[in-house]
């Protein structure tokens, strides 16, 4: 019987330990939710703090490419006015110093009136059709006075 009563100390003495770890890993529980609650709450006013600048972000950011996207439509259509400009002066010159040169610029000329055909919304782009049109009309007349 003694020996029921040793093995009942260890027993109890073991289920003290559990007791006292179990306490331990509570506490230590306890005061990790503190620390994540205390994380917690300043993230909240961390992120509150940052939304206006977020929001500044984002706007600067979309403005931006707004500002890209203009410049590419700009730039296709300021090639558009480039291109008939130089279609104009090789038509100015005549076909007879090289035909395959002013056939190219009359091509390149239609393709204007067609691209600005479609592209009626931009300010100039009436005047921009009659000046094609109306170069169109003396290019075609040059073309027959060498015929």
């Amino acid at each position: 019987m003694v020996v029921a009563v040793s093995g009942m100390d260890s027993l109890g003495e073991r289920a003290a330990k559990m007791k006292e770890a179990l306490q331990k890993s509570q506490t230590i529980t306890d005061s990790v939710v503190s620390i994540l609650g205390s994380f917690d709450s300043r993230l909240s006013v961390l992120e509150t703090a940052m939304r206006p600048t977020q929001i500044r972000t984002h706007a600067i950011r979309k403005a931006h490419e707004n500002i890209d996207k203009t410049l590419k439509a700009a730039e296709v259509i300021l090639t558009q006015f480039d291109a008939s400009r130089q279609a104009e002066a090789k038509i100015l010159r005549g076909p007879h110093e090289d035909l395959e040169s002013y056939l190219e610029a009359i091509d390149q000329l239609r393709s204007n009136i067609h691209f600005f055909s479609g592209n009626k919304g931009f300010k100039s782009s009436d005047a921009v059709l009659n000046n094609a049109n109306s170069l169109l009309a003396k290019a075609i007349s040059k073309l027959e006075d060498e015929v």
